[in-house]
């Protein structure tokens, strides 16, 4: 399935929306994120640290 908020920049580097990310309010990592953990919606933070989850890619 493709991600609906997470895609790259102008440079090609992979920016991951909170609620795709696999530490984010929906993903099942153990270690929650500290700033995304709580969204559940998307376009409401992301970042280029984090990992998409697993049902999800990027064009």
């Amino acid at each position: 399935m493709k991600a609906k908020f997470s895609g790259r920049d102008t440079r090609g580097h992979l920016f991951v929306d909170c609620s795709e990310c696999n530490r984010g309010g929906n993903g099942a990592a153990t270690d929650k994120c500290s700033s995304g953990w709580r969204y559940k919606k998307g376009r409401k933070g992301g970042c280029f640290m984090g990992t998409l989850l697993q049902n999800l890619e990027v064009a």
